[in-house]
């Protein structure tokens, strides 16, 4: 058995999406590269980059060498490094004379750099105190950093300090600031409010209209200070404040940023440390990196080296790669779109499907749950605040037990339902489900069931019937096959009994001949109708004229009609009826139901052929007498080896009719035929084409009988 191909599932929403993901981490860590390397300079100059990238880890091990002066003056692990520097320190760095060894603390320059262009090396400067801190690290490329952070400690400090007592509190409501002062100087301080226990931060809304005191609408219990330099707090009476304009503060110098205080509130005063430059030293460093590099040595410098000229070698690569995987972004993205909104669509039509099927039972599910949730809630509500804790206790009973009966009462109605379902599994269609004291959609789904089941049983009666017709197909096939076969069997043991010459022996002959025939066009018409039943039949549609097809096919049974006591009336309209056929197909279907026509009709009866121009349609109607009574329905005589006489003794194969209706449906046409006692009719339809096309079949005009009016009577059709 050749094995089933299987259909490749096209890949979902997901698939794309994390390709998507993929592309593009890959095309952003690529432009993250380029914004790197831009940075410092790559795409600018070669030499710029290397210089930025240089400068970066010269910081860092200048912070180091800072770090380690400090300590013990001498750094061991640099001696060994290609980091050469020197610091010295100077109030003003521009009088050293860089150029001698000498101005230095510390220096592994060589005199050829130091004779050199000492100003244009790398430099770098700090503040360095007894509390200075050093952050830095030279041990890892990705994360080399340094920073100085000098600090004081105001604590310690403030014990050498100069204290004085502060002498006045003042709120200026222009700039909404508060202020203590001493000495003439104004010291900035946070003011908040306290009213009914309350922190308040806006003040100005508590100062009166005339600006000299708080406002007396308001209860101001206390005023909390707070120094802006160390956080400590103080409370103090809301009537030690005085309330100014900014003016006021033109009587007192306002601390500077350069003059370090700190405030004693608990003790009110204020303590000045005095300059800030007092407690620094400012160091200056100036460097550079060996040239050439010593790659023995193991520091930053040679292990970065070659990384800084493969990244100058690729350094257009990151370009390449972004482009590549944006546009394989942006083709993955669509993708995904795509799939993800075609998932939404299918996801919504059977979400909305689902709803609009069951708009009706979900109101009422969601109708029953909000009033049983409603009462749950003023049960819980009642409970929480009433002192009737017994009663709703028992209206919670109650309404537990009337849910449970309704559910009860829905499952029984269910299972009822399921076992008249159960009894038309099994076959048994007589026996409906009891409706009566259903309700809701419980009666409509037992109602549709019982309607279901009177369906199959109808379905079943079809089957049967099919089942019957093929049965007498195969009965009728066998009948119609094996009469000449017997016959031909037959004459050819007599041939073989009788005597050379005999004059029998040619009529035997004869009758073998007549019933190989026979055989050859049974079975010749027998697969035109299996091949024009399936399709297998090809028509080449054309333009042709109706008129003259129909009439050089009447031409052709005139003499036969004749010979059978047919009266021909013809009727014909004079426009040309232009059709798309194919020719020889349409001449096939004629001649079958002409040779119906002299086969089986009454002798000494009129025979009526009428050709109509409708304005969509072409319309042949074909009227006769059958000869024998018929029983049969038109679809009946459509069926294959179908003839009108039950005893099957008359010329013919029943095929006749059976092709010609296949033949019809291949060139988009129909056949009809009405049956009603022994006459019966044949319409045929054939969609007309345009009146200025030129038909391309031609054919010799046939001299129509006389025109005869005549009553439509009613139509009977016969197979052949």
């Amino acid at each position: 058995m050749q094995a089933t191909e299987k259909t490749k599932r096209p890949h979902g929403a997901i698939f794309w999406l994390i390709l998507s993901a993929v592309c593009a981490t890959i095309a952003g860590l690529s432009i993250a590269g380029i914004a790197l390397l831009g940075t410092y300079g790559m795409y600018e100059s070669e030499s710029l980059f290397r210089q930025n990238w240089e400068e970066r880890l010269l910081r860092s091990y200048s912070v180091y060498a800072l770090a380690d002066y400090q300590d013990d003056f001498e750094l061991s692990s640099l001696k060994d490094s290609n980091f050469r520097y020197a610091i010295y320190t100077a109030k003003d760095g521009e009088t050293v004379d860089l150029s001698k060894r000498s101005s230095y603390l510390v220096c592994t320059l060589s005199d050829e750099d130091l004779a050199g262009k000492v100003n244009d090396l790398f430099t770098y400067s700090a503040s360095i105190g007894e509390n200075t801190m050093f952050y830095y690290n030279v041990t890892s490329l990705w994360d080399c950093h340094g920073n100085v952070n000098s600090n004081i400690d105001r604590y310690s400090l403030s014990a050498s300090g100069d204290a004085a007592p502060i002498e006045d509190v003042l709120y200026c409501w222009n700039n909404d600031t508060a202020y203590v002062t001493s000495g003439g100087v104004a010291y900035p301080v946070s003011m908040n409010l306290m009213v009914e226990d309350e922190l308040i931060w806006d003040k100005k809304n508590y100062v009166n209209q005339s600006r000299d005191g708080w406002s007396v609408t308001y209860d101001i219990d206390l005023v909390e200070l707070t120094d802006l330099q160390g956080g400590d707090a103080i409370f103090i009476d809301p009537s030690d404040v005085l309330i100014c304009k900014n003016d006021e503060l033109s009587r007192y110098a306002v601390a500077p940023s350069r003059e370090y205080y700190s405030l004693d509130l608990e003790n009110w005063n204020v303590i000045t440390i005095g300059e800030l430059s007092d407690y620094f030293t400012d160091y200056y460093l100036i460097a550079k990196v060996a040239d050439p590099i010593t790659y023995g040595s193991d520091d930053l410098f040679a292990r970065s080296e070659p990384l800084v000229d493969l990244a100058c070698t690729l350094r257009f690569l990151p370009f390449a790669v972004a482009v590549v995987f944006g546009v394989l972004f942006l083709i993955c993205f669509w993708f995904f779109f795509r799939s993800f909104f075609g998932w939404i669509k299918r996801c919504w039509k059977k979400v909305s499907f689902q709803w609009h099927e069951n708009l009706p039972l979900m109101v009422r599910l969601i109708v029953g749950a909000a009033i049983i949730g409603f009462v749950e809630i003023l049960i819980a509500a009642f409970m929480l605040y009433a002192d009737l804790e017994e009663v709703l206790i028992v209206f919670w009973f109650l309404q537990i037990v009337a849910i449970i009966a309704v559910v009860i009462f829905a499952v029984l109605q269910l299972n009822r339902l399921a076992l008249g379902a159960k009894r038309m599994a099994d076959g048994d269609l007589n026996q409906p489900i009891d409706t009566r004291n259903m309700f809701f959609d419980f009666k409509a789904l037992g109602e549709n069931i019982n309607k279901a089941s009177v369906g199959m049983e109808k379905a079943v009666d079809a089957r049967m019937k099919s089942e019957r017709f093929k049965t007498e197909l195969i009965s009728n096939v066998s009948h119609d096959i094996k009469t000449p076969l017997t016959s031909i069997i037959s004459y050819v043991e007599l041939l073989k009994k009788q005597p050379e010459g005999e004059p029998a022996n040619r009529e035997y002959l004869d009758t073998l001949e007549n019933q190989s025939v026979k055989l050859k066009k049974l079975l010749e018409s027998l697969i035109e109708a299996s091949k024009a039943s399936t399709g297998n039949i090809k028509a080449e549609l054309t333009p042709c004229n109706l008129n003259m097809v129909l009439q050089q096919v009447l031409g052709e049974y005139q003499e036969k009609a004749a010979e059978k006591e047919l009266d021909l009336r013809i009727r014909m309209t004079d426009e040309p009826v232009n059709i798309m056929a194919d020719t020889k197909l349409l001449q096939r279907v004629l001649d079958n139901l002409f040779t119906n026509i002299t086969k089986y009709s009454q002798p000494g009866t009129r025979v009526y052929v009428n050709l109509n121009a409708g304005t969509t349609d072409a319309v042949i109607e074909l009227k006769n007498t059958s000869r024998e009574p018929l029983n049969l329905t038109g679809d009946e005589l459509m069926e294959r080896f179908t003839r009108g006489d039950s005893s099957r003794n008359s010329e013919g194969n029943g095929l006749g009719l059976n092709i010609a209706g296949s033949l019809m449906e291949i060139m988009h046409g129909k056949l009809n035929l009405v049956v009603d006692g022994d006459l019966f009719k044949v319409v045929l339809l054939f969609p007309r084409c345009r009146q200025e096309e030129t038909p391309v079949v031609t054919a010799p005009a046939v001299p129509a009988a006389e025109p005869v009016t005549v009553s439509e009577p009613s139509a009977q059709v016969m197979g052949e």
